[in-house]
């Protein structure tokens, strides 16, 4: 969704997060009257890791999995599950997430926001869904956002490293490095 053809912001920090958060909102319906049975979304400044293919066939999602992350900035310490699978307490960015068929309306129904909120961002939104809904993410990052300038904070920046790892909240996951 273009941001420049919206004219309120209804809660959200600005129009590109609202822009932002009404597109995962259509293609989390669209998926859904498809009756798709999962939807992955990556966005256009996605890297992968260089060993993504074979880290990623090694991986097993367990079978109550309603959101899955390939690459996120943990803000809570997640549980190790497996050899690169994390049980997500929170989480932020949405550079590339998969949702189950089950997870489709609850995350829609974050995602709209709240019309008396302020400041609010689709992937705060999406992590208040964690803790109720069974999401697990990839460890360490198989995919994470690259340095560049960003259309919805409107400066240059990224939340990881050029390997992945997250910059912020490193004592987050300093756990999982032992």
């Amino acid at each position: 969704v273009d941001a420049r053809r919206l004219r309120r912001w209804k809660g959200f920090a600005g129009l590109p997060q609202r822009a932002h958060s009404i597109t995962f909102r259509l293609l989390l319906r669209a998926a859904q009257l498809r009756g798709s049975a999962a939807l992955l979304v990556l966005e256009d400044d996605a890297v992968f890791h260089p060993e993504f293919r074979d880290r990623v066939a090694a991986l097993e999602l367990p079978d109550d999995w309603q959101i899955f992350y390939f690459g996120c900035q943990h803000l809570a310490p997640p549980t190790r599950v497996s050899d690169g699978l994390v049980r997500v307490k929170r989480a932020l960015d949405t550079h590339a997430v998969a949702f189950r068929r089950s997870a489709f309306l609850e995350a829609r129904r974050v995602m709209r926001g709240n019309v008396n909120g302020r400041g609010q961002c689709s992937d705060v939104l999406l992590s208040s869904l964690h803790e109720k809904l069974p999401t697990y993410a990839a460890f360490p990052n198989l995919i994470w956002q690259a340095l560049g300038e960003s259309d919805i904070a409107r400066h240059r920046y990224s939340n990881y490293d050029a390997e992945g790892r997250q910059k912020h909240c490193t004592d987050m996951v300093s756990h999982l490095l032992t």
